[in-house]
């Protein structure tokens, strides 16, 4: 019996950006009448909430109370920890409505703890909120003396191959893009329809999630995830467990080399972002080379706005510069890339998530 991919329901999209704008609204109200070193200290903290994230999806303690309350005591005892250090996390994160405390220190989950399991987005935390990742903030400064990203500085081939090194890495980040794009296919296949297409090509689609999501709505499709070679080594199992391995293929390569031909839609999706505008330049050129006439190509990214106000991409930029020597783009840069490309942007549609759909074809 193959397994259900099962996708998150978001509210709908004009509820969500009301929401946001009265998030935003009472943020600033609070910052301008709070004086300016309290509502710095008050941003300082996210870093010490961050730590005490990471420490209980670490010890997995979200799906520890699926099936009900706990004591401090019995957490500690099964998590292999010590009862006042945890309790003094678990207080913490309580009090940010991440877990409930009640009488005598039982524990239980609340919304926001149960998107801390294993089946949402545990390896997400767990990979973003790794040892590495505090190391690659706390040497920004560095980044920008020097414009190099933290990998460059201190691993010897590069985030990504310094990941592929490690059999457990590379599994811990496999899943981790698995619960993003869990969170992505809710967001895209509302807006964006696949039908009329025969066969997608996910261009460093990992583990094959985000594909499956698509096939599984979408019969008639055959799909391939193309992706570093110790990438797909767990893709085509991926497929199988959902009933995909009829219509859906993982192909090992690298996308600044060949990339396989013959679809008539491509996908990269989080994917630029990674890259530096010379490293972009030599995949879009390498997917031009091989696009046919009246195929097109999916660009699923962050689109910055030029204003001041708040944005998701603005943040994850900043992970892109310490950790990738990447960035993320504004609809201009953009353009600038598929100029250069001999590509053309035709359209963008938003999303509900921080993520547009770019619909690139052939200029």
């Amino acid at each position: 019996m193959q397994d259900t991919l099962l996708l998150p329901k978001y509210p709908p999209v004009f509820f969500v950006r009301i929401t946001e704008r009265m998030r935003w609204f009472f943020i600033r109200m609070y910052r301008r009448f709070t004086h300016p070193n309290v509502a710095l200290i008050g941003m300082i903290e996210n870093l010490w909430l961050a730590g005490a994230i990471s420490v209980a999806s670490e010890l997995g303690i979200a799906d520890i109370l699926k099936d009900g309350k706990k004591s401090i005591g019995e957490l500690a005892k099964i998590t292999g920890t010590l009862e006042d250090p945890l309790y003094r996390v678990m207080r913490a994160l309580a009090s940010n409505d991440i877990f409930k405390e009640s009488k005598n220190k039982f524990f239980t989950l609340t919304p926001l703890a149960a998107a801390m399991q294993e089946d949402q987005m545990k390896y997400f935390i767990n990979q973003h909120l790794s040892k590495i990742h505090f190391q690659m903030f706390g040497e920004m400064l560095q980044s920008v003396k020097t414009g190099k990203s933290y990998s460059e500085l201190f691993t010897k081939d590069g985030l990504f191959d310094h990941i592929g090194e490690s059999s457990e890495s590379n599994v811990m980040f496999n899943k981790a893009m698995a619960n993003t794009s869990m969170m992505q296919a809710a967001a895209v296949l509302p807006v964006f329809s696949f039908a009329g297409y025969k066969s997608i090509i996910d261009i460093g689609g990992g583990e094959g999630y985000f594909l499956s999501t698509i096939l599984s709505k979408y019969k008639n499709l055959k799909g391939i995830v193309f992706d570093l070679p110790h990438v797909v080594g767990y893709t085509q199992e991926f497929f199988k467990k959902h009933g995909l391995s009829d219509r859906a293929e993982a192909v090992g390569g690298s996308f600044f080399e060949l990339i396989p031909p013959r679809g008539d839609l491509y996908m990269l999706k989080n994917i630029l972002h990674d890259w530096d505008d010379e490293s972009s330049l030599k995949i879009l050129k390498n997917i031009r080379q091989i696009l046919s006439k009246g195929a097109r190509l999916l660009i699923i990214e962050a689109v910055l706005e030029e204003d001041n106000n708040p944005s998701f991409g603005k943040m994850t930029d900043l992970l892109m510069m310490v950790g990738m020597n990447g960035r993320e783009r504004t609809k201009a840069e953009f353009n600038v890339l598929f100029n250069k490309s001999g590509l053309s942007l035709i359209k963008i549609y938003p999303t509900i998530s921080p993520l547009s759909i770019l619909v690139i074809e052939i200029r």
